[in-house]
C-alpha cells in the first residue's frame, strides 16, 4: 500500500471512528447526567468540553490503529468505555459522589460491603457480565483474524497528531477558564466537564502539586508570620509541655454516619421530629454550618480533614489519602498535638477494622488505641447489617475511664449508612413520610430517617452520661456527609449538599463560638477557645479569622501542605518529627490465662480477658470454629490434638483478616 493511500484509509478510517466517538460520549454522557435532559442542558452549556470528551474517546480509538488486530482493539474499546459509563451510573446511584480511577485503589473495601447495596441475583448478575466482558474481549482477539498488511508509521503518526491535537485543546480549556477544578466538587467537575475527561484526568491527578510558589523561605516567612518569637511552632510528640491555663478537658469528637439536619429539607414533612436531641442541641447550644468534603459517600475523607486540619482540595481528585499517602507517611494531626499535654488518643468506630486501612493508618494518624467492631461486645444490628450506635455509649466511657491522663476520643458511627431500601423495612416505622420533594424517593427517606431517630436517641444518652461524668468533657458532634438519596442543592434549605451541621456541648459550664467552618478548620477553632495550639496548622488556622478563606490563605494552606507530606519539610527544619504509634487493637488488651482440651468430650477451652465474638482460638496455626461463651471464656470442638501444642486467641474480621492476636500459650491436657 502506497503512502498515500494508507493516509486516505487512514482518514476514511478516522471519520468513521469520530463519529462512534461522538455516539459513545452521548451514551456515556446520557448515564453521567442521568437524563437525557440534563444531557442536551450539558451540551447547551459546555459545548467546548463535549467536543473535549469526544477528543479523549476518539483518541483511545486511533490508539487501536496502531496495531494488526484493529477490529479487536475497537470492540475492546468500545466495550470498556460502555461498562465505565454503566459503573459510574450505579456508583452514583449508591453514593453520588462518581466513579473515578481511585476507586480501583477501593475494591478490597467495596467488596466488603456489596451485600448491603445488591442482592446475590445482582452479585451473581455483575460478576457473570464481568466475566463475560473479559472472555468476550479475549475472543476478539482469538477470532478475529489480523490485517495482512498495514502502514503502522502512517498510524502512528496520525495517533501522535491526534493526541497533541487533544491535548492542546485540554491546555486552550484550562487557559480560557472552560476547565477549573479550583473549589469544584467532583460531583460538580463530572456534570460540567464530562465523564471521559473527568475519569482520565484523575490516572495522573495524585497527591498535592507542587505550588508554584513554593520555597524554603516562603514557608520560613510563613511560621514567622503565625507564631510569636518566644514560642515553638510544634512541639514533638515526646516532649511535654505545661497545660494551659484555660482548662484543659477531656475531647469528644462524634462523626455521625450520613447526619444531618433533616428538618432542613424543603417541602418535606414528618410525622414528627426525627432528630428531637439534636434539634434541642442546636437552639441551646453553640452549632454552626460545617463545609465536608464527600456527599453520599468518603467518610474518611472528613475524618482526614477534621483530624489533620488539610484542605483536601489540593490532593488528586477522588483521593482518598488513607489508601495512598497515609499507607507509608505520618501526618501531623491532633493526636500527635495533644500528647504533650498528656492526653491518650483513641478511636472508635463500630464496623469492620480494616476498613479504609484504619488499622494502619490511625497509627499514622498518631492514635495509641483502635476500637473497631471486633473488640466491643453486646452489639445489636440494624436490618441492613449495620451495628447500631448506642452501644458507643459505653465503648466512650470505658476509653475515658481506663487511662490516667486527659482523653482525646475520636468516634465514627456507622448505623444510619446506605444503603437505604425501596421497601419499607418491618419494624422501621417510628417515623413517617408525609410529603417529600422528588427525586427523593419517600420510602428510603422514611428507613434512613428511622435509623437516624435511633442515632439521635444515642446522643441523648451519650450526653446523659457525660453529664454526670466526674472528668471535665467537651464533645463535638457533626456528620460526615449527606446521604444518597438524590437530595439536590435545591431541596435543602441551606442549598449546599456539601454541608452538615456541628453542636459543641460540654459538662463545665464553659462557653464556646461555633462559626460557621470548612471541616479542616473545626479541631483549630476548638483548640483555640482551649488555649491549645500546638502544631503547625493549629496555629495556621487559628492565626486567622474563623471566616477567613481568601485566595491568600488558602494558597499558603496549600504550600504548607505540599510540603508536610510531599516537600522538604521546611517547616520541620527537614525532619518528620512524628512516628507512627504501637497501635492496641482495643481499649484494653484481650489477653489469655490458660487454655485447656479435653480429650473425653473434644472440648478445647481458652480463659483469659476481653474476648467478644470476634475472638477465635488458634491452635498450631489453625483456626478453628469458636464458640463465644462470655468475655472470660471461648470455647471450640477438636477430635484430637498433637503433644505439645500452642495456642492464642486472635481478633478476626467477617473477611477472616486478623486485626491482632494474644501471646501464645502452652496447651494443658484434662
Amino acid at each position: 500500500m502506497s503512502r498515500k493511500s494508507a493516509y486516505l484509509e487512514l482518514l476514511k478510517q478516522a471519520i468513521i471512528l469520530l463519529g462512534i466517538s461522538v455516539l459513545v460520549v452521548i451514551e456515556m454522557e446520557w448515564l453521567n447526567h442521568r437524563s437525557f435532559s440534563k444531557f442536551l442542558l450539558f451540551l447547551r452549556e459546555h459545548p467546548v468540553m463535549f467536543l473535549v470528551n469526544v477528543q479523549i474517546v476518539f483518541n483511545t480509538f486511533m490508539f487501536g490503529e496502531m496495531w494488526r488486530r484493529r477490529r479487536a482493539w475497537r470492540w475492546t474499546i468500545f466495550l470498556m468505555w460502555m461498562a465505565l459509563g454503566v459503573a459510574n451510573y450505579m456508583v452514583t446511584s449508591y453514593r453520588i459522589l462518581p466513579f473515578t480511577t481511585r476507586d480501583f485503589l477501593l475494591i478490597k473495601d467495596g467488596l466488603k460491603m456489596i451485600t448491603v447495596y445488591f442482592t446475590w441475583p445482582e452479585i451473581i448478575a455483575m460478576f457473570g457480565a464481568i466475566a463475560a466482558l473479559i472472555a468476550g474481549i479475549a475472543l476478539l482477539f482469538i477470532k478475529m483474524k489480523p490485517r495482512k498488511s498495514f502502514n503502522r508509521l502512517a498510524s502512528i503518526t496520525v495517533f501522535v497528531l491526534i493526541l497533541a491535537v487533544t491535548l492542546l485543546t485540554g491546555k486552550m480549556a484550562v487557559e480560557a477558564k472552560w476547565i477549573n477544578w479550583e473549589r469544584k466538587s467532583l460531583v460538580k467537575a463530572y456534570s460540567d466537564f464530562g465523564f471521559a475527561y473527568c475519569f482520565t484526568y484523575t490516572f495522573a491527578d495524585f497527591g498535592i502539586e507542587k505550588p508554584e510558589e513554593y520555597s524554603e523561605e516562603l514557608v520560613d516567612e510563613i511560621a514567622e508570620d503565625i507564631v510569636p518569637v518566644d514560642k515553638p511552632l510544634i512541639v514533638e510528640p515526646d516532649e511535654t509541655v505545661e497545660e494551659p491555663e484555660e482548662i484543659t478537658p477531656n475531647i469528644l469528637f462524634v462523626q455521625m454516619e450520613s447526619f444531618f439536619d433533616v428538618n432542613g429539607l424543603l417541602d418535606t414533612e414528618f410525622s414528627e421530629n426525627p432528630i428531637p436531641v439534636f434539634t434541642e442541641l442546636k437552639e441551646k447550644w453553640p452549632s454552626g454550618a460545617l463545609k465536608v468534603p464527600s456527599v453520599g459517600g468518603g467518610t474518611a475523607n472528613t475524618e482526614f480533614e477534621v483530624l489533620t486540619g488539610m484542605n483536601l482540595d489540593y490532593f488528586g481528585a477522588g483521593e482518598y489519602p488513607y489508601n495512598t499517602v497515609l499507607s507509608d507517611t505520618t501526618c501531623e494531626t491532633i493526636c500527635f498535638n495533644l500528647k504533650p499535654l498528656g492526653y491518650t488518643a483513641t478511636a472508635i468506630h463500630n464496623y469492620m477494622g480494616t476498613f479504609y486501612s484504619r488499622d494502619t493508618v490511625y497509627s499514622q494518624l498518631g492514635f495509641h488505641r483502635f476500637v473497631s467492631q471486633e473488640y466491643m461486645n453486646d452489639l445489636e444490628y440494624n436490618p441492613l447489617g449495620w451495628a447500631k450506635d448506642r452501644s458507643l455509649t459505653g465503648e466512650i466511657l470505658q476509653a475515658l475511664e481506663t487511662t490516667e491522663g486527659r482523653d482525646f476520643v475520636f468516634t465514627v458511627t456507622v448505623q444510619s449508612h446506605g444503603k437505604y431500601p425501596d421497601t419499607p423495612i418491618e419494624g422501621l416505622d417510628t417515623i413517617q413520610v408525609l410529603s417529600c420533594r422528588e427525586p427523593v424517593n419517600e420510602v428510603m427517606l422514611s428507613n434512613f430517617v428511622n435509623e437516624l431517630y435511633e442515632v439521635d436517641q444515642f446522643i441523648g444518652e451519650l450526653i446523659a452520661e457525660l453529664e454526670t461524668f466526674d472528668e471535665p468533657v467537651v464533645l463535638v458532634l457533626y456528620g460526615d456527609h449527606l446521604p444518597a438519596l438524590e437530595v439536590e442543592d435545591e431541596g435543602l434549605e441551606c442549598g449546599d449538599m456539601f454541608q452538615t451541621t456541628y453542636v459543641i456541648w460540654n459538662n463545665f459550664g464553659m462557653d464556646f463560638e461555633a462559626p460557621d467552618l470548612e471541616a479542616y478548620r473545626l479541631t483549630a477553632n476548638l483548640l483555640k477557645q482551649l488555649g491549645i495550639d500546638n502544631g503547625v496548622l493549629t496555629h495556621y488556622h487559628q492565626a486567622a479569622a474563623p471566616y477567613e478563606d481568601g485566595d491568600g490563605y488558602l494558597a499558603l494552606l496549600r504550600v504548607l501542605e505540599y510540603d508536610m507530606l510531599y516537600g522538604d519539610l521546611v517547616i520541620y527544619n527537614g525532619e518528620n518529627p512524628y512516628e507512627p504509634t504501637d497501635l492496641q487493637m482495643g481499649t484494653v488488651p484481650i489477653t489469655i490465662s490458660s487454655a485447656t482440651y479435653s480429650p473425653s468430650t473434644g472440648t478445647f477451652a481458652v480463659l483469659g480477658e476481653n474476648f467478644t465474638p470476634f475472638s477465635s482460638i488458634v491452635v498450631n496455626g489453625e483456626r478453628l470454629d469458636t464458640v463465644f461463651d462470655n468475655s472470660g471464656k471461648i470455647l471450640a470442638k477438636v477430635a484430637s490434638l498433637e503433644p505439645d501444642s500452642e495456642a492464642y486467641v486472635g481478633q478476626f474480621t467477617k473477611e477472616n483478616e486478623e486485626l491482632s492476636r494474644t501471646e501464645i500459650i502452652k496447651v494443658q491436657e484434662k
